[in-house]
């Protein structure tokens, strides 16, 4: 849809509206593009890497007059399904057209995983497109290790990662209770870890 035009003018409407903010604005199109749940992913809607490419490229063109709007790219931290066509590598929109790379990922708890258990080979694979990595968005489900699952991501596992720049905690209660601000413990832990 956004290679035939069908989007243009939301898109050209959104860029002036961005450029007019003039503070610096972090866009993620298409973000956990190599999972199976959105309706851009790759293996959905006869989506391929090369679509993903295109309509990303495509996307980026809108912003050349606005120099304030940055583009991060952010594959889930795992494909879903594990094939090898959905593997992130092959669908990055290259250098040109990306300022930022990063990964989504959460500890739904089913198991529970420390947070190297999910960004730590997906943070390596990152590294070699040279870039600012961020995680753009990531959480962990309550139960009474969140506290300590907090203080270890934000004080011991993000440092072991200098090209991590920046991260993005999502507080919201959605597929579980993601939130901080829900529990007074949790509240702590992420005040106490912030640096």
């Amino acid at each position: 849809a956004i290679a035939s035009g069908l989007h243009d003018a939301y898109i050209t409407q959104f860029a002036k509206d961005a450029k007019a903010y003039g503070g610096e604005v972090i866009l993620i199109p298409f973000s956990e593009m190599n999972g199976d749940w959105f309706p851009w992913s790759i293996t959905q809607n006869g989506n391929t890497p090369q679509k993903h490419i295109d309509a990303w490229r495509k996307v980026r063109g809108f912003f050349r007059d606005a120099p304030n709007v940055k583009f991060g790219w952010a594959p889930n931290h795992d494909s879903v399904p594990d094939t090898a066509i959905n593997q992130f590598e092959k669908f990055y929109p290259g250098d040109a057209y990306v300022d930022y790379v990063g990964l989504d990922g959460f500890n739904f708890a089913s198991p529970w995983l420390t947070f190297d258990q999910i960004f730590g080979s997906a943070l390596k694979r990152m590294k070699v497109y040279n870039k600012p990595v961020f995680i753009f968005s990531f959480a962990t489900a309550s139960g009474t290790q969140k506290p300590a699952w907090i203080t270890d991501a934000l004080t011991v596992q993000i440092p072991k990662y200098p090209e991590v720049k920046g991260w993005i905690w999502f507080n919201e209660s959605k597929e579980r209770d993601w939130r901080v601000t829900g529990d007074s413990s949790v509240l702590n832990a992420f005040k106490t870890a912030l640096p």
